[in-house]
């Protein structure tokens, strides 16, 4: 009897420490190298405004959805800001751009922005954001010209 108890114990502790592992953390975050350094301000749905550098959309200049039944890309350089809305299974993009337009375009939620902070990498899932403002480019140079400098 004390042997089984002795076991079971032995078979929880296990369990637990096998299952603590690293808690879903995947350590460095690594952010796609983007052709362009937009540099924007992201608001999450907790309201924690952070200031990134090389901001991109799946490692893009440009948010990738759907418009209607149509799929649409639209470059960073004509948007002002974009509000987010989760529904269901897509995000709805509510696209401000510089031209005084908008349009809504439907975003999978699962789909990441990264940027450089201040203090580290950023990688968020779009249904995780609540506004980006974009403040543009440096000058419409692209990374590899500055690192060719």
């Amino acid at each position: 009897m004390k042997k089984s108890r002795h076991f079971g114990l032995v078979i929880l502790i296990c369990f637990l420490t096998v299952g603590m592992g690293n808690m879903g953390e995947s350590g460095v975050i690594d952010i796609p190298e983007p052709e362009k350094n937009y540099t924007a301000t992201l608001v999450d749905q907790t309201d924690v405004s952070i200031d990134l550098e090389k901001f991109s959309f799946e490692g893009r200049t440009y948010f990738i959805g759907k418009l209607g039944r149509a799929e649409i890309s639209i470059d960073f350089g004509k948007i002002d800001s974009v509000l987010f809305i989760l529904q269901n299974d897509h995000v709805k993009a509510k696209i401000n751009l510089k031209d005084g337009k908008a349009l809504e375009i439907l975003i999978d939620k699962g789909k990441n922005c990264y940027g450089i902070s201040s203090f580290g990498n950023v990688r968020i899932e779009v249904q995780d954001i609540k506004k980006i403002t974009l403040h543009g480019c440096e000058k419409g140079q692209s990374l590899q010209n500055n690192a060719d400098q």
